[in-house]
């Protein structure tokens, strides 16, 4: 099956049972779902690192340019 294809209308439709079957999982999962609520699972503090994580580069000045005014 390494060779075979689904082209055409057979994968359209897969993928539009894929697409559905994405919606109502979603629509089953929110369901009942409060939205002016939020509960904290847990407070953790804050790994403290001195190491540079990244490093600028200063930009090239062109000096060949000027601004026209």
């Amino acid at each position: 099956m390494n060779d075979k294809r689904i082209n055409g209308c057979a994968l359209e439709l897969i993928m539009r049972d894929v697409l559905d079957g994405m919606r109502d999982f979603t629509h089953e999962a929110s369901t009942g779902s409060q939205t002016d609520a939020m509960d904290i699972l847990g407070i953790d503090r804050a790994a403290i690192t001195s190491e540079s994580t990244a490093s600028i580069i200063p930009f090239p000045l062109n000096r060949g340019m000027r601004r026209k005014a």
